[in-house]
């Protein structure tokens, strides 16, 4: 190999190391910049949603559809009503449900609920109709589904007032 290739080869090396020393250097200088960024100012853990009784209270307005299931036959329903929430677990209403064309109106109900601190809880109208109920830490919205076999239901309510 002629002396020139080896000093241009021997250039290279150097280049290529002092690269490379460079590179890792500035990768080094920011982990330490990121970390000490972090260390300096945590993000805060996110908050559980603290629900209660009193979450729920006031006059919700709802509607919805659904389905009555028997062996074969699946009937259409409807429902829309209005029910007061006591904020002790105490709950009462009147409706209008259909159910393969047949009407049921404003048909007066009561109830009790229950409601964790993660906002989930049940709902049961008269000893027939149960729900389990996912409700915004609010207490202003909250869906439902019916856990009664059989029967297929879902609905949303939205709080119209506060007393």
């Amino acid at each position: 190999m002629s002396r020139s290739l080896m000093r241009l080869a021997r250039s290279q090396r150097r280049t290529i190391a002092l690269a490379g020393a460079g590179c890792t250097l500035a990768a080094a200088a920011t982990l330490v910049v990121t970390g000490s960024a972090q260390a300096t100012s945590p993000t805060p853990p996110a908050l559980p949603p603290i629900c209660s009784l009193a979450t729920l209270q006031g006059t919700y307005l709802f509607e919805g559809n659904g389905a009555s299931v028997s062996g074969t036959t699946t009937t259409p329903t409807a429902f829309a009503g209005s029910e007061h929430f006591n904020g002790a677990g105490a709950v009462t209403g009147s409706s209008t449900f259909s159910s393969g064309g047949t009407i049921f109106p404003r048909s007066p109900f009561t109830g009790t609920y229950t409601l964790a601190a993660n906002c989930t809880g049940t709902l049961t109208i008269g000893t027939t109709l149960h729900f389990d109920i996912y409700v915004a830490p609010s207490g202003g919205k909250f869906t439902y589904v019916q856990t009664d076999p059989g029967s297929v239901s879902a609905a949303t309510e939205t709080r119209v007032a506060r007393t």
